[in-house]
């Protein structure tokens, strides 16, 4: 039986598309590329022959010695966050190795947590309010000091005046303070200027003198917690102010409820004990004011006008004697 013609023009126009890749140049007779060897490890030592410097203060920390124990050898050193370097060594091409500099936030924290994710205080970093902003551990943290061994940004000169901070050598700060590029609350005001301000308010933290650092309460790397504190509201404060922490027999509704914000402000105020005004009683009445004289506690005896609440309701914390935290 005879093929349709269809059949046979299609069976013709076949045959000449594969005469003519045959005879393209390039086309069966070229042979394929072959594809790129991947690069390899090549120590430590071999990346010291061009970047000794780095390579020097690497050894120095903690991370050197982590690496050197848990690690291959072909993984150790720099190679250990920069990739292997086989490539980049036979071409001294920088594209042919990992750079920090080169790549998003996202990617270079990815990096970073490769290793770090199985730590704790490193594990929500992903959902920290830092990444969203754009800031990933190398803004904070630096595997090599920057060169010259001294700090990125000097303390401001209103520090420097005011507060006699000892200094130590700026290689010493950077080992002892988890690789921070610079030593805090320097580091922490770079980007926070409005906390700076704060802290340089007459009632305050002793943050810029040294005695708390800004971590001794929030977790940069991310926390559950509003404003990414080490623990749940109170929690935080009572850390340091153990006195404070009960359990009482008669509560303060305000530190159980709002906590220690209700009354005061954490970084810095004009105002005695860091409270939200500078009266005591102002601050009382926000929430015990009787309705039949608004704004006065003791409308007869005119107690409003002659001293504070806490003259009389000295537990205004909390009581175990008194249901009003009188004496």
């Amino acid at each position: 039986m005879e093929r349709p013609a269809w059949t046979r023009r299609g069976s013709a126009c076949i045959l000449v598309l594969v005469g003519a890749f045959l005879l393209w140049p390039g086309g069966a007779e070229a042979a394929p590329q072959e594809a790129a060897a991947p690069a390899e490890y090549v120590g430590a030592d071999t990346c010291g022959a061009c970047h000794p410097e780095y390579l020097e203060q690497f050894r120095k920390t903690y991370m050197a010695a982590v690496l050197a124990e848990k690690y291959p050898p072909e993984q150790q050193g720099c190679e250990a966050c920069h990739g292997p370097g086989s490539a980049h060594v036979e071409t001294v091409d920088p594209s042919l190795i990992y750079s920090f500099a080169r790549h998003s936030p996202e990617e270079n924290a990815d990096r970073c947590l490769a290793c770090h994710i199985k730590n704790e205080n490193e594990s929500l970093f992903q959902r920290s309010t830092h990444l969203a902003a754009g800031v990933f551990c190398g803004d904070c943290h630096t595997a090599h000091l920057p060169p010259g061994g001294q700090n990125a940004t000097p303390p401001a000169a209103a520090l420097q005046a005011f507060f006699s901070v000892p200094d130590r050598a700026a290689e010493q700060q950077w080992l002892d303070n988890r690789l921070l590029k610079e030593k805090q609350p320097q580091l922490c005001y770079s980007c926070h200027r409005d906390v700076e301000a704060q802290f340089r308010l007459p009632v305050r933290h002793r943050v810029n003198e040294g005695l708390i650092k800004c971590t001794d309460c929030h977790n940069p790397h991310g926390r559950l917690t509003a404003h990414e504190l080490r623990a749940v509201s109170t929690e935080a404060c009572f850390s340091c102010h153990v006195e404070k922490r009960g359990p009482f027999v008669f509560e303060h509704a305000a530190v159980r409820v709002e906590g220690c914000t209700a009354c005061h402000v954490p970084h810095g105020t004009v105002n005695a004990h860091r409270l939200k005004r500078r009266q005591e009683r102002q601050l009382c009445l926000e929430c015990h004011a009787p309705p039949e004289a608004t704004g006065i506690p003791h409308p007869r005896a005119g107690f409003q006008a002659s001293s504070e609440c806490t003259t009389c309701h000295v537990g205004i914390h909390g009581s175990n004697h008194q249901r009003q935290f009188l004496r």
